[in-house]
């Protein structure tokens, strides 16, 4: 099996001059990519104005001219050499993941770019290679950056092509782990210390350590990860409260950091900066440097403050993102159950009209058949018209069934508390199952989409009770207030252990599913109780238009 591979391609639109130290220090991180990140190889390009000004790689047996790397170079170059004009020579590549950075070298010139690709990836470590890729393509960038800055006097350029680099980067990076990776990168290379972000689980208010960059071995990632899951330091609740940046001296950090914490990381200087969104602190962004330097400048921390805030809009903005991609995926597979419910019905129908309504016709026209015979005896023409009677209400009762279960007309007629009544009183019948039900203001009229949806909600509520729950008491309370529909159904079942969806979890059960977009739909709530061995309880409250006085609209 083919391992991955790096292939990154930088196009400069900023006179630049690679020099032999340059290359030194470029030809290092591609060495870390191979040693420490899990690629076989890595290969970069750097053109400028579509002249190629260098052509690095590294691969796990040391530098090589034939690498597979180069190989991926040197088709670049020949796609480029035969297709001048197209843009998407990467595309043509096919690697398994490919990605584009914005890349500002000075504050004033037009945007360069970064193409990176990563070739020969499984699914498995699909998501770890992509974040790695990215923060080494971030790191490249910077070391790029930091050469054309270098002996410069005014450092205001410097700060004002971060910042400018920080709002393309974000705005053209949609995942969350990909946008923490290149803010840690930025800030860790910029700052010139190692960078740490954690998020705060907000299920069990623990710690997550996200991203760490800079001078971390595998011994100290290992360390590193392992604090998932602990309780957030002092000074992250500090941190918390205040939402203000905290920093801590050799004299100090032992108050804010656990001693083997501390220890682990050799922690003397330590800058720690809240990632706030509008319910509060997400995380924190730390930065530390080792006993010797000089700490973090009051200029520094008000930079990397600003970063800290700029990152937070990025966290907020992929999470609602992701919070969109998951609910436009939950909607696509309501779609696709209703579409098959609806096929299924109308199967069901067919069926019952083929199998039900159409052979008692046949049978009765047969009998009329009979009757058209001169010599039938009329008392047995009276026989067959009885029978004829009992057949023709018999299908007549079919057929009423048949248009209630597509659309209750009872519903339409008289309203919703009148149609629920019915409905637990044919499912009782036809499941054993008892069914209990309390209602306020039943009589009073709601707009007829409320009590279509309404009606359909508890119908999914009841077939999921039914079908599930081993329940033998389901209980149905309908309060029809002028502000607000209540809507409650509890049975005395088996119960489950219910958890609310979340970005990492998905709705185990469409139905319910589907009755949240409804109740969603309508303005409502719908919570949900649940245990195993303690039943289950629905409640949902839909709020009236402008109350609701009586009458259909």
């Amino acid at each position: 099996m083919l391992e991955p591979e790096l292939f990154i391609v930088c196009k400069i639109n900023s006179p630049v001059k690679i020099s032999n130290r340059l290359k030194n220090n470029l030809r290092e991180v591609l060495k870390s990519a191979v040693d420490y990140y899990e690629f076989s190889s890595a290969g970069l390009l750097i053109f400028a104005e579509q002249t190629l000004l260098s052509n690095l790689s590294a691969t796990k047996s040391g530098e090589s001219k034939t690498g597979a790397a180069d190989g991926h170079s040197q088709l670049y170059l020949e796609e480029l050499h035969k297709n001048h004009a197209r843009t998407d020579l990467m595309t043509l590549l096919q690697p398994s993941f490919s990605t584009t950075i914005p890349v500002v070298l000075r504050a004033f010139d037009p945007l360069s770019v970064m193409e990176i690709a990563v070739f020969h990836m499984s699914p498995a470590n699909t998501s770890n290679l992509v974040n790695k890729a990215v923060s080494l393509g971030r790191h490249i960038a910077n070391i790029l950056q930091e050469s054309v800055y270098k002996g410069q006097k005014h450092s205001a350029l410097r700060k004002l092509s971060l910042w400018l680099e920080t709002v393309c980067t974000i705005n053209s990076v949609l995942n969350i782990k990909q946008v923490l990776h290149v803010v840690a990168q930025l800030a860790a290379d910029i700052f010139n210390a190692r960078c740490a972000i954690f998020l705060f689980n907000e299920e069990d208010g623990t710690i997550t350590p996200e991203v760490a960059v800079g001078s971390y071995d595998p011994e100290l990632r290992r360390k590193f990860k392992a604090q998932k899951g602990m309780a957030p330091f002092p000074a992250f609740l500090k941190l918390m409260e205040e939402q203000q940046p905290i920093v801590l001296t050799p004299e100090n950090v032992a108050a804010g950091i656990p001693k083997e914490i501390i220890d682990d990381f050799s922690y003397s200087w330590v800058a720690m900066f809240p990632l706030v969104s509008k319910e509060g602190v997400l995380g924190v962004m730390q930065l530390d440097r080792p006993l010797e330097a000089k700490g973090f400048r009051q200029e520094e921390v008000a930079i990397l403050s600003a970063l800290a805030k700029e990152a937070s809009i990025a966290i907020e903005k992929s999470r609602l993102i992701e919070t969109l991609a998951q609910k436009e995926k939950l909607l696509q597979q309501i779609l696709a159950k209703s579409m098959a419910a609806q096929e299924e019905e109308r199967k069901r129908v067919a069926s019952e009209i083929h199998d039900g309504v159409i052979q008692a016709i046949l049978g009765i026209w047969y009998r009329v058949q009979k009757l058209t015979n001169e010599n039938t005896p009329v008392e047995d023409i009276r026989q067959e018209l009885v029978k004829i009677r009992d057949l023709l209400g018999q299908q007549i009762e079919d057929i009423r069934k048949i248009i209630y279960n597509l659309r209750p007309v009872i519903l339409d007629t008289y309203g919703l508390g009148p149609a629920i009544r019915t409905l637990l009183r044919n499912l009782q019948e036809e499941t054993g199952i008892k069914f209990e039900l309390a209602m306020e203001g039943p009589n009073q009229r709601l707009p007829a989409r409320f009590e279509m949806n309404i009606y359909r909600i508890l119908q999914e509520l009841l077939t999921n009770a039914v079908k599930h729950s081993q329940a033998t008491k389901v209980q149905v309370i309908l309060i029809n207030g002028k502000e607000k529909t209540v809507l409650v159904v509890k049975d005395n079942g088996v119960g489950f252990n219910y958890a609310p969806p979340s970005k990492d979890r998905s709705y185990g059960n469409l139905g319910l599913a589907s009755v949240q977009e409804r109740v969603h739909l309508l303005g409502g709530t719908c919570q949900i109780e649940s245990r195993l061995g303690w039943g289950t309880s629905v409640t949902i409250a839909v709020p009236m238009p402008n109350g609701i006085t009586g009458g259909v609209s």
